[in-house]
């Protein structure tokens, strides 16, 4: 029977269908190496975020399989499992909803400032000045996959102008494809919706705030690694751009003293844009299912290493 690891807490569904094409699921709580260690005659594995290379993969033999629990995959180095004959997968579009809705809900809340306004009520502060709304305003998508195109189909409501980049010309709603010149000096909302690689890592840095409206709201719903984190708090803390709605930060979990969290222009929630029922069982299915693609030596469908 083959074997493959999930962690504790994996969607019920994720570990029904295993077992329902025989495979004995095992479960921890990945929280370290020895976790991924205990077992070295795994054949398959659902991670979540714990960083997988070449140590651990080297002392599995059988895997075949690194299935991660979400979109992001920068905590598997994927020259390490291609070495080691690994193939990796992710879930693209499974939880894609969740996260939109995340995505606009910073949009408001770092917009119009209501949780300065709630925090007004209990820290005897004084209100803070006047938000901006969403609608009728330009809003850069910087990444426009299954995340970003279901931002675009969100915002039909509010009537605004979407500006998308992506690598690949791609059908805008509410919108048109766009440079990256052109939303960072033009939009008046800019959420990033893009994976973490090398090319991406820091890219909305210190020159990309200075071409920015001192008007604008930076969102961010993808990867801490994105943003230059010390810039960012200088062009808000400065008054460069007008705040910024964080889901993802550099180094997670946020730690309490996170400059950030000190900064009255800034709406931070700790990585939960894909915390819904909804998407978590979603993407627990489609994990599950390319684990047994690949057991079945069938081709996955969202291979991500070559």
């Amino acid at each position: 029977m083959k074997k493959v690891l999930v962690f504790d807490g994996i969607a019920q569904v994720a570990i029904d269908y295993l077992k329902s094409n025989h495979i004995e699921v095992i479960s921890n709580q990945q929280k370290n190496d020895d976790d991924f260690l205990a077992n070295q005659d795994l054949n398959g594995m659902i991670l979540m975020m714990h960083p997988v290379d070449k140590h651990i993969l080297s002392q599995l033999p059988d895997l075949k399989i690194v299935a991660r629990y979400g979109v992001g995959y920068d905590n598997v180095n994927l020259e390490d499992a291609s070495q080691q004959h690994v193939i990796v997968t992710n879930t693209p579009g499974a939880n894609a909803t969740a996260v939109a809705e995340t995505a606009l809900m910073h949009m408001l809340m770092s917009g119009r400032l209501f949780y300065q306004e709630r925090q007004s009520i209990t820290d005897e502060t004084d209100a803070p000045a006047k938000g901006q709304e969403v609608s009728h305003k330009k809003i850069g998508i910087i990444g426009f996959g299954a995340i970003g195109q279901k931002i675009d189909e969100l915002l039909t409501g509010f009537n605004v102008e979407v500006l998308a980049y992506a690598r690949h010309s791609k059908s805008v709603k509410n919108g048109r494809m766009a440079t990256l010149e052109e939303i960072y000096s033009q939009s008046d909302f800019i959420v990033l919706a893009l994976p973490a690689t090398s090319d991406t890592q820091n890219m909305i840095d210190a020159e990309v705030f200075k071409k920015m409206k001192n008007t604008a709201v930076l969102v961010n719903i993808a990867r801490g690694a994105i943003v230059d984190e010390n810039a960012l708090f200088n062009a808000l803390k400065s008054g460069e751009i007008a705040g910024a709605g964080l889901d993802v930060v550099t180094n997670e979990p946020i730690s309490d003293n996170n400059a950030l969290l000190g900064l009255s222009n800034t709406f931070i929630t700790p990585h939960i844009a894909a915390k819904s029922r909804e998407a978590f069982d979603a993407v627990g299915l489609a994990a599950a299912k390319e684990v047994v693609r690949v057991l079945n030596n069938e081709a996955p469908l969202n291979q991500v290493n070559a």
